[in-house]
C-alpha cells in the first residue's frame, strides 16, 4: 500500500480532456514533483487531488483510503491542500497572524467558545497558545524570524 496514489485520473471539461488516465504513487518520505509546460494539466491534477474539482473518473487515495469526491476542507484536514501562485497575505497583519489563519483546520474551539462560558474560554485560550507555539516553530523552521 502506497502512502499516496492517483489511479486512472481523468478530467473532462465538455469536449476537452484535461487529464487522461493519470496514475502515480508516492511512498512516505519520497520527494515527488509534477512538471510540464503551461496547459499540460498540472493545476487540474492538483485541483482534483485537493477536492476543488471532482474528477470525471479515477481514484485518489491517501494512506490506503479513497479521498476522491470528498470536500476540500475534509481533504485539507488530512494535510493535503492546494496553494495558489497569486497568494494574498494581509499586509497589516504579522507573519504569525497570517500563519495562524491556516491553523483553523487544526483548532476545535470556535468563536462561540470564547464568548459563551468561562471554562470554554479557558480551553479556547489554551488551544490558541498551542497553535501560536506551533506557528512560532514553523517560523523558526523556515527561518522567517526576521519577518515575524
Amino acid at each position: 500500500m502506497s502512502f499516496f496514489s492517483v489511479d486512472g485520473l481523468m478530467m473532462r471539461f465538455g469536449g476537452l480532456t484535461a487529464l487522461d488516465n493519470v496514475s502515480f504513487e508516492v511512498d512516505r518520505g519520497m520527494i515527488f514533483s509534477i512538471i510540464g509546460p503551461n496547459g499540460s494539466g498540472k493545476s487540474t491534477a492538483f485541483n482534483c487531488i485537493s477536492g476543488i474539482y471532482q474528477p470525471t473518473a479515477g481514484k485518489v487515495s491517501f494512506e490506503g483510503e479513497g479521498i476522491s469526491g470528498r470536500a476540500p476542507h475534509h481533504i485539507a484536514r488530512l494535510g493535503i491542500a492546494r496553494t495558489f501562485q497569486n497568494i494574498e497575505l494581509f499586509n497589516t497583519e504579522t507573519t504569525i497572524d497570517n500563519l495562524m489563519l491556516g491553523r483553523h483546520q487544526h483548532m476545535r474551539s470556535g468563536i462561540w467558545s470564547g464568548v459563551t462560558m468561562v471554562g470554554r474560554a479557558t480551553k479556547a485560550a489554551r488551544e490558541e497558545i498551542r497553535n501560536r507555539e506551533r506557528v512560532q516553530w514553523i517560523i523558526e523552521l523556515l527561518d522567517l524570524c526576521s519577518r515575524a
